[in-house]
């Protein structure tokens, strides 16, 4: 009997140890790399299409624009990626903030342009399951004029 309760006193103690390591992973954000500026240097891995019509990367796209944003990636269409749009309050010292728009197939363009400004810059990236894994290649950026 003794030997019956030392055995599930320790089978309790791992299983706490086990669970508060878990716990200790999932506590953990995944970080977000907010220096897109940096991957400018690296070319774009996607083409971004606004009604199929393709806009490359630098390009500078109108307040009153409309249509649909879709993405491919080499002949590979109908593919999930992230539009992030960083604006600036106008304030001087103030951070950019960034909406974003996270694993979408397509999107109405106006529902970006919404909330920019002349200026402005929209970011579109391939879609990646894991958060932490990083492309090699730049995303493709418009300027709202």
């Amino acid at each position: 009997m003794r030997a019956l309760k030392v055995f599930f006193t320790l089978t309790i103690c791992v299983l706490t140890i086990l669970y508060s390591a878990e716990a200790a992973i999932q506590k953990n954000p995944p970080k977000i790399d907010n220096n897109l500026e940096k991957d400018s240097k690296l070319m774009p891995c996607i083409k971004t299409l606004l009604d199929d019509s393709w806009m490359p990367s630098g390009s500078n796209l109108s307040k009153s624009a409309q249509g649909t944003l879709t993405v491919t990636n080499e002949g590979e269409t109908k593919i999930f990626f992230n539009v992030i749009l960083k604006t600036n309050t106008g304030k001087k010292g103030d951070p950019p903030i960034y909406l974003r728009f996270v694993k979408v197939a397509q999107l109405d363009i106006r529902k970006v342009l919404e909330y920019a400004k002349s200026g402005d810059e929209i970011y579109i990236e391939q879609y990646t399951i894991d958060g932490s894994q990083r492309t090699l290649c730049a995303p493709s950026s418009l300027t709202v004029t």
